[in-house]
């Protein structure tokens, strides 16, 4: 099996941006996915689009696609001005791990 080489994103201007970190190997969309989560959470729980690609350092479209797959699955959940926010799913998950601390 070929394994693929890690691929960087650029570091986003901002220090609370995940991406700033070097990417641990893994699955690349499962890392971005999580980036936009935790961006999402150290900027008050909500950004808009454009704001989450320069804050992940994500070109839009692929933001918007990972967004999309979040919303569909509840971590994600766009709001009435169109930016996007946590989702009631992850409640469910700290819910969960928090009694299992």
């Amino acid at each position: 099996m070929d394994e693929q080489k890690e691929q960087t994103v650029p570091a986003a201007t901002s220090t609370a941006a995940p991406s700033s970190a070097p990417r641990a190997p893994g699955v690349q969309s499962v890392d971005r996915a999580l980036d936009i989560l935790e961006v999402i959470n150290a900027h008050g729980g909500q950004l808009s689009l454009s704001e989450l690609a320069e804050e992940t350092g994500l070109p839009a479209p692929t933001a918007h696609r990972l967004l999309r797959t979040m919303i569909a699955k509840g971590y994600v959940r766009q709001l009435a001005n169109r930016s996007y926010g946590l989702g009631e799913k992850l409640i469910l998950l700290g819910r969960a791990a928090s009694a299992r601390a």
